[in-house]
């Protein structure tokens, strides 16, 4: 699957993912959330007691704050990134968060890390580099060293994509930047009208393509190949698509209030 047509055409995405469980002294357990900008390699690491998106969604903010708002989040298939098990057709926290602010969540395919490559890049250096160099006391103790380590990447580390420029120099040389200004009251639920959700999907011999527990049957010409398959909420459709050609238009319903 690595050598077949993969779709790289979205602008503007952030990539992140999530590290652990991971254990201090006495048992305590805790999880690495760690975001990046796909171009310009601005970084965040967040550590979290647990995975779930009350968790992770104020670090999301956070990201947004001090760098801005992308256009596509690049995840992979999380059930504390996507919402639900039991309630597969309703949005998340983390997802609310995202299409509120004009984000269009990307899933990449199931069982395929290499898609979120920058993000699994830079897990692996927060591993050597922080993780594995330090002792922590206290969850504390360790989100303040993660501050420390964020603003030492963000400012001292080149990348040879970027004419070895630091994160922090590419961030200067943004002309228009869309940082989030706004408050947002988590306690109250986020109220989503519209928006898409985005997977990248290979589909196998049995034409089957899986997405939110439910599963279509898609042509024969898209056999082993990478659809795009957008759900349109406020038209309840799901979109199939193959590079810029359309192949299906599923109904496909999801709660938004």
């Amino acid at each position: 699957m690595k050598d077949i047509e993969y779709p790289k055409y979205f602008l503007n995405v952030q990539q992140m993912d999530l590290i652990g469980p991971r254990y201090l002294k006495r048992g305590f357990r805790f999880y690495l959330y760690n975001i990046i900008d796909a171009e310009k390699h601005f970084a965040g690491v967040y550590p979290i007691p647990d995975k779930t998106a009350e968790s992770i969604v104020p670090c999301v903010i956070d990201f947004w704050r001090n760098y801005q708002i992308p256009d596509f989040l690049q995840i992979d298939n999380e059930l504390s990134f996507r919402g639900s098990n039991r309630h597969p057709g309703s949005l998340g926290l983390l997802m609310r968060i995202a299409l509120s602010h004009g984000v269009r969540p990307v899933f990449i395919p199931p069982a395929e890390p290499w898609r979120n490559g920058i993000i699994e890049k830079f897990n692996d250096n927060v591993q050597k580099y922080f993780y594995n160099v330090q002792t922590f006391t206290s969850l504390e103790d360790l989100q303040n060293r993660a501050k420390v380590f964020t603003l030492f990447h963000n400012e001292n580390h080149r990348y040879s994509s970027q004419s070895h420029k630091t994160p922090n120099q590419m961030l200067r040389e943004i002309i228009c930047k869309f940082p989030l200004m706004k408050d947002i009251d988590l306690t109250q639920k986020i109220l989503v009208e519209e928006g898409r959700l985005l997977f990248i999907r290979f589909i196998r011999s049995d034409l089957k393509l899986h997405l939110l527990n439910e599963s279509f049957i898609v042509k024969p010409l898209l056999k082993y190949s990478y659809v795009v398959a957008e759900i349109i909420l406020e038209q309840y459709v799901l979109v199939v698509r193959q590079n810029t050609v359309i192949h299906h238009i599923f109904p496909f319903y999801m709660a938004l209030p």
